[in-house]
């Protein structure tokens, strides 16, 4: 890391520029912790003050995370994916369904078509998790493994675009699982079509896969009482 230049630029936003440059390289991955004040300090040349300054800014951008006793950590390397997710948990959730009707058939599609048996084991671990919360009735284990398998299909897609948004959306898709009652609707349902989804891409159908895309947003958008978009 180099040590900040002094001019015309603040060193509180030069240190913010050196912090976030070794956070989007990599130097420090998304779950590591970075150095502490002192370190930061001596190795930019900058007063502990403006490191602790430049730290609030990347807090307050998404990109770190202060845990009481434990110092700060990375919880994101992308200030556009933090934007996004900002974005999508003050959207009204009609909106994060109709994004879903375009997003889970091509999602589908393209897992079935490009998925690896890594990928597929990783959406089928996710489904028998579903599974064993609806069994229990467990609410939060229900929601949470249902919006796994979701980014899970999409992260098989081949396409890293869509996965980074899938990702970005996943806490929207968690209230939206909340707000229609998946869990009781589940256990209502005679068949389910996150399975005839899993089998799809199990088979490397990807027509299979849509028609499953389709049937389970359908449930969905009837969970929610929302108009269906052609």
């Amino acid at each position: 890391m180099q040590s900040v230049r002094k001019g015309r630029v603040s060193l509180v936003e030069t240190a913010t520029d050196e912090i976030r440059g070794q956070i989007v390289n990599g130097t420090w991955p998304v779950g590591s912790r970075i150095p502490p004040e002192s370190a930061l300090s001596e190795t930019l040349g900058v007063s502990r003050a403006s490191v602790r300054e430049a730290v609030r800014s990347l807090v307050h951008a998404g990109l770190l995370e202060p845990r009481q006793g434990d110092g700060t950590f990375v919880i994101s390397d992308d200030d556009s994916a933090v934007a996004l997710r900002r974005r999508l948990e003050r959207a009204e959730l009609s909106h994060v369904t109709q994004v879903r009707q375009g997003l889970d058939v091509v999602a589908a599609r393209q897992a079935a078509t490009h998925r690896t048996d890594a990928q597929l084991a990783g959406i089928e671990a996710a489904l028998a998790r579903r599974k064993a919360a609806l069994a229990a009735h467990d609410s939060e284990a229900f929601t949470a493994a249902d919006a796994e398998f979701h980014v899970l299909v999409a992260e098989a897609s081949d396409n890293p675009v869509l996965a980074d948004i899938y990702r970005s959306l996943s806490t929207a898709l968690r209230e939206e699982l909340r707000r229609a009652a998946c869990l009781d609707t589940a256990t209502a349902a005679p068949a389910d079509p996150h399975s005839r989804l899993a089998d799809a891409i199990r088979a490397q159908d990807p027509q299979a896969a849509v028609d499953a895309a389709v049937l389970l947003l359908a449930g969905h958008v009837r969970d929610l009482a929302l108009p269906l978009e052609d």
